[in-house]
């Protein structure tokens, strides 16, 4: 039963879409899965909610993941989870020396220009990356908050399963935690991952000496299903049933007539609306750091691999895509993953454990 071996730890991913849960243990210098599952949220005849989840909906499935697993909730001893959304800021910025209480103002202030408000304080967590090589007696800090309510609605979540609450990170550091614990990232250059979920995409830029970047972009699966949708005139479950037949292959028999072309057009639009916003952000990127040598754009998330996205971005920005797989850094010690890429964030919250 798990929650005895205090070397295993579980990545927990509460999506708007589905639930992934990944098991990790360290074995010497590596990391072994031992276990993973992935759950829809909604089935075939229950609407997809665009305002998220309900508790409602989540406790049950999430009960019954850990039952499948055969974990007991109240012996888990190393449970990473993380919190998203708009609700949510990282954001790497340089600052004076300070003391920590003076640091922890100026962080406080620094949180609430980037967090909407929904009427409670912000709280913030932080960690001092080194000096700015640019300017002396200035440090450099990467400063991830949230707000009071969003964070304790996550936690009280877990409590209602009988999860103790451990460490909570946020979605953009989770996945470049899936690369980084393993691998070294470029010496020149930068990488850059597209978390590609339901309602948004995460965008992620990892370099070894450049400024830490993340930004949420509002388009995602749901944009492709909707347009999909309307074109055909089918139900939103109909066209996502179209949809997840096409990832990885766009000439399935599904898609071949008088429906494939609309598929390929409509997706083709939100294609170009989600390159357009990352576009935006590298230009902004490469503005403010004077990085533009991009090594390479991962491809993650649930909606990583619908048929032809990876190389339309390619073509799009001229630099090499590639659908990424966290597992490749693992042993695996169960059935391997059919998709891989929608398990790098609850893989990045596992190790984030160590």
């Amino acid at each position: 039963m798990f929650g005895h071996k205090s070397n295993q730890r579980i990545g927990l991913d509460i999506g708007t879409h589905s639930i992934k849960i990944v098991l990790l243990e360290r074995v010497g210098n590596r990391f072994r899965m031992m276990d993973w599952l992935c759950r829809p949220l909604y089935g075939d005849d229950t609407p997809f909610d665009v305002d998220g989840p309900k508790r409602g909906v989540v406790v049950p499935l999430l009960f019954g993941m850990l039952d499948h697993l055969d974990i007991n909730p109240r012996k888990v001893k190393h449970l990473i989870s993380s919190v998203g959304g708009s609700l949510v800021s990282v954001k790497e910025i340089k600052t004076l020396r300070l003391d920590p209480e003076e640091l922890d103002s100026a962080l406080f202030m620094e949180a609430r220009k980037h967090l909407p408000l929904d009427g409670s304080e912000s709280i913030i967590d932080y960690q001092i990356l080194g000096d700015d090589p640019d300017e002396l007696n200035r440090i450099k800090v990467l400063m991830v908050a949230t707000t009071r309510r969003h964070f304790e609605n996550h936690m009280n979540l877990l409590k209602e399963v009988g999860l103790r609450p451990g460490m909570v990170d946020v979605d953009p550091l989770g996945i470049a935690n899936s690369f980084i614990v393993n691998t070294e990232p470029p010496d020149e250059g930068v990488l850059v991952f597209l978390n590609i979920g339901t309602m948004k995409t995460n965008l992620v830029i990892l370099g070894r000496k450049d400024l830490f970047f993340a930004r949420d972009i509002g388009v995602g699966g749901y944009h492709f299903t909707q347009e999909i949708s309307k074109r055909l005139n089918i139900s939103y479950p109909e066209a996502e049933k179209l949809k997840v037949s096409s990832s990885g292959n766009p000439d399935t028999e599904e898609l071949k007539g008088g429906g494939g072309e609309a598929l390929r057009v409509a997706e083709r639009s939100s294609q170009d609306s989600l390159a357009a916003e990352v576009n935006r952000s590298l230009r902004y990127y490469v503005k403010e750091t004077g990085q533009s040598h991009i090594q390479r754009i991962y491809l993650t998330g649930g909606s990583a691999v619908i048929g032809g996205l990876d190389s339309f971005f390619e073509d799009k920005f001229n630099i090499p895509v590639e659908i990424y797989n966290p597992t490749d850094q693992l042993d695996l010690g169960c059935e391997e993953p059919d998709h891989p890429a929608q398990l790098a964030l609850a893989v990045g919250l596992a190790l984030r454990g160590d």
